[in-house]
């Protein structure tokens, strides 16, 4: 459309050439052909970034799509060979059990914001309840908190490495379950860092609060 314009503009300045002498037209269509010049420029300009931005979004839109296909794609983990059976807490959320321990597995997009070892109040609430089962139920057994993250590096976060970060956040579920009255000396907080994956990155960031056999 532009060209276009510029084609009849053009064809303006001529006309205006060949009777300058008598009208003037010559300076009047000078000024308005380097004016439509100019926006002619200026358009084709906004086409070659809204063009260019098209194909970035194009060049996502397959990056997701790929990613897609790969997960649908993925089979589901096998399960693991010490787990017998899936029995129901009072609080709605699984026990593992084996007959080795029980585990209360907490997302960690839900325990913690990203990159921070500060408890929100969803964990808390869940902590509460299990704090409870450690008192009575599981009273005078060992508990071993676990602290898992993926394996994706660090960049904005006051803390240099995964396992640091996994082992401050296990290191703050041991003193929100203290703060509730399960004794210090039964809890153990290990950071694994992303040693122990899971079938996503999502799964992947966890903390698990191991309640040990006798």
């Amino acid at each position: 459309m532009a060209g276009g314009k510029l084609k009849v503009v053009g064809g303006l300045f001529a006309a205006c050439l060949m009777v300058a002498g008598l009208t003037g037209c010559n300076n009047v269509s000078k000024d308005k052909y380097n004016a439509l010049q100019q926006e002619n420029t200026d358009l084709h300009a906004k086409v070659t970034e809204l063009q260019t931005s098209n194909r970035e979004k194009d060049i996502q839109l397959t990056g997701l799509q790929s990613e897609l296909t790969t997960a649908r794609a993925t089979p589901a983990p096998a399960p693991q060979p010490n787990i017998t059976t899936m029995q129901p807490m009072d609080d709605g959320r699984s026990a593992r059990r084996s007959n080795r321990t029980e585990t209360l597995e907490i997302a960690g997009d839900v325990a913690f914001l990203s990159g921070s070892a500060t408890l929100t109040s969803a964990a808390k609430k869940e902590l509460d309840t299990f704090a409870s089962k450690l008192k009575n139920t599981y009273a005078g057994r060992s508990v071993r908190v676990e602290g898992h993250t993926d394996s994706t590096p660090i960049k904005k976060s006051k803390w240099g490495s995964n396992e640091a970060l996994s082992q401050a956040r296990a290191e703050a579920v041991k003193s929100y379950l203290v703060s509730k009255g399960v004794s210090s000396g039964r809890i153990e907080a290990i950071g694994y860092g992303a040693a122990k994956p899971k079938s996503t990155p999502s799964a992947s960031r966890r903390v698990d609060v191991v309640v040990l056999a006798d």
